[in-house]
């Protein structure tokens, strides 16, 4: 009985930590709960693309398994510290070794079971609420979705449970090598000393972050982009962590040296505290910067793509049914299109056919684009398509009256502007941009980005591809129009690499664009609430240890409100480093990210500012909505002091 009393008692004496601690782990628990849930959905089974859906599900589900781990041993960290006095305490009293592992046993106990309890009944909750949404994200009706999935709620307890099973054992052992007179004394900070290897870390953290950058501004829309990109993703983890740990120190000790500048009284302060708070705090920093980047880049991408998809979707198919072959369509083709839109009650429009070359692969080399041939011929330097159409037809399809000399042409190239000489295979052209060309297609549905340049004939002895593009109206549901589609590429005996169509492209990528969203949103929640809670300690921290910096300062002759507002202004500048970091780290991305998608057809560059810009405005407003709320907290310590 004694021991329920004194984890009661601590538990009312350490409310401002404990309280964000269950809440965050609450909101954790919750997440898990819903991403098992979504993922053992049987009605989700039945969608075509059930498969990619419920990979997407596991991915986030083991992503999100791997933060609520992260943060329990980071907070449990935390609390480890702010009991420790106490338990040294306790066994001064006379409770054994033995005594205070019952206690803690007792403690964690209590930790999960309300973890447990309030995270699945809110999971449970909001479980519909998310399947909804998941569902309108996906543009489908016919989901359904129990009350509670109880593999759901066995699965979250277990995880959970051992997650929890495995913070008792790393306290117990902790327990286990601390005599209690270093329970009652913990360790005193040492002054840090920085050597040679000190300043190493931080000129390589400069380094690797460099390299990083550079990664993400040049790379190539290849086969090798994403792995480039993940590449450039894992060095700037480290660099992030080298450059606030280590850089931001070289940095303040050079200013140290420098005379002239540090002993000026507002100098001299706003230096050396900065120094002390980057040496206890640059580790917990840097966390902060790299989970803000996360969420930044896991919402811009998924937004961007999801926002995209009709750009995406009109790439792919200028027209409602895209058909490309390497003959024109024969008259016993146009004779089952046609009984086919009948059987479906679908009024077909005048077709629109023409002739282009057949698309050949290569890359560019300054404006010399290498040919290599087929699609079977490419490589990981192979970056674009270049197919050829001639003035007339050009004219005809888009109403123009474009005349060209044999050495002109004009280039349309949505994924990167070229223009002057250009010298395509043995031929060299003058080129001019265009900017608009409604009949921009992707042959074989390649991730390679085509290039179309209209040049007054085409080269002699190329093999060439036609083109036939039908428009249609159809009065019914989205699934009729689906069935007309399927069934019309059925009847022609088509491979899909040959046949586009919008309404099947658009179901698909919504299903899976839609399910990125989904997980992106998911993610971006959990990774808040960590980034949250990593701020909060970080402020009790902070607190703590203004309180002997505030009696400090006033005894060498400042005033309160100049202690005041320069404790304020160096937590305030510290606070700002990780968001400013953090959006660096996502202007660096955007290239990168660009590159990618446009291997998935994607070219809009506007979209993609917006999007980047709004995420951006809405992470600083609750950024600093957090900061304000933490700092009244951090005030409160300051002021016991």
């Amino acid at each position: 009985m004694l021991f329920f009393k004194l984890i009661n008692s601590s538990f009312k004496r350490n409310l401002k930590a404990y309280i964000p601690y269950l809440i965050s782990m609450t909101m954790l628990v919750a997440i898990n709960y819903i991403f098992k849930a979504v993922e053992i959905n049987r009605s989700l089974k039945d969608l075509p693309s059930a498969a990619v859906t419920k990979a997407l599900m596991q991915t986030g589900s083991t992503f999100i398994i791997l933060v609520t781990l992260a943060f329990m041993i980071y907070v449990n960290r935390f609390l480890w510290q702010q009991r420790q006095q106490e338990m040294g305490l306790y066994s001064m009293l006379g409770m054994t070794r033995r005594n205070l592992q019952v206690l803690t046993v007792i403690e964690k106990c209590y930790l999960l079971v309300i973890s447990l309890f309030l995270g699945t009944l809110f999971g449970i909750i909001f479980d519909r609420l998310a399947f909804l949404g998941f569902a309108h994200l996906l543009q489908i009706d016919h989901l359904s979705q129990p009350w509670i999935e109880w593999g759901a709620v066995i699965n979250t307890i277990v995880i959970i449970g051992g997650f929890f099973l495995i913070l008792m054992v790393i306290d117990l052992i902790k327990l286990f090598r601390l005599n209690p007179n270093e329970l009652w004394h913990p360790q005193q900070t040492k002054i840090a000393r920085h050597g040679k290897f000190f300043t190493f870390a931080g000129l390589l953290g400069v380094a690797v972050l460099a390299y990083a950058y550079y990664l993400t501004i040049t790379v190539k829309p290849r086969m090798s982009a994403l792995t480039t990109f993940m590449t450039a993703v894992f060095l700037v983890v480290i660099g992030t962590y080298l450059i606030f740990i280590a850089g931001s120190i070289i940095v303040l000790k050079l200013l140290q040296k420098n005379k002239g500048y540090y002993y000026r009284p507002r100098h001299f302060i706003a230096v050396s505290g900065m120094l002390q708070r980057m040496e206890q705090n640059g580790a917990s920093l840097a966390t902060i910067c790299l989970l803000c980047s996360s969420v930044l880049v896991i919402l811009f991408t998924s937004l961007t793509m999801y926002a995209g998809i009709n750009d995406t979707v009109n790439s792919y198919a200028p027209r409602d049914l895209t058909i490309i072959t390497s003959q024109k369509l024969t008259a016993q083709q146009e004779s089952t299109i046609n009984s086919v839109a009948k059987k479906h009650h679908a009024q077909l429009n005048k077709p629109v056919t023409f002739t282009t070359s057949a698309p050949q692969y290569g890359y560019w080399e300054n404006n010399h684009f290498i040919n290599q041939g087929d699609l079977q011929d490419m490589t990981n330097q192979t970056t674009n398509t270049v197919i050829t159409m001639s003035t007339a037809t050009y004219n005809r399809i888009a109403d123009k009256h474009v005349k060209l000399a044999a050495n002109k042409a004009l280039i349309y190239s949505p994924a990167k502007e070229h223009r002057g000489t250009l010298q395509i295979g043995s031929q060299k052209y003058q080129a001019t941009p265009i900017h608009d060309f409604n009949y921009y297609f992707n042959p074989s549905h390649a991730i390679y980005s085509p290039i179309f340049i209209i040049t007054n004939k085409l080269p002699a002895n190329t093999t060439t591809i036609n083109f036939t593009g039908i428009n249609y109206r159809l009065n019914g549901s989205k699934k009729a129009h689906l069935n007309f589609e399927n069934d019309l590429q059925a009847q022609l005996h088509l491979p899909n690499q040959a046949y586009s169509s919008r309404t099947n492209l658009r179901s698909q990528l919504t299903s899976l664009y839609g399910g990125i969203v989904f997980l992106g949103i998911l993610i971006s929640f959990a990774l808040g609430i960590t980034t949250t809670v990593v701020i909060y300690f970080k402020q009790i921290t902070e607190g703590y240890e203004d309180q002997y910096r505030f009696k400090t300062m006033q005894q060498v002759g400042l005033s309160e409100k100049e202690t005041t507002k320069s404790i304020h202004s160096q937590v305030l500048m510290v606070f700002m480093l990780p968001v400013v970091g953090a959006i660096i780290n996502l202007c660096f991305a955007i290239p990168a990210i660009r590159q990618i998608l446009i291997q998935f057809n994607f070219y809009n560059v506007r979209l993609m500012a917006i999007i980047a810009v709004s995420i951006t405005l809405v992470l600083l407003c609750l950024y600093f909505a957090i900061y304000g709320l933490t700092t009244r907290m951090y005030r409160k310590i300051v002021a016991q002091g």
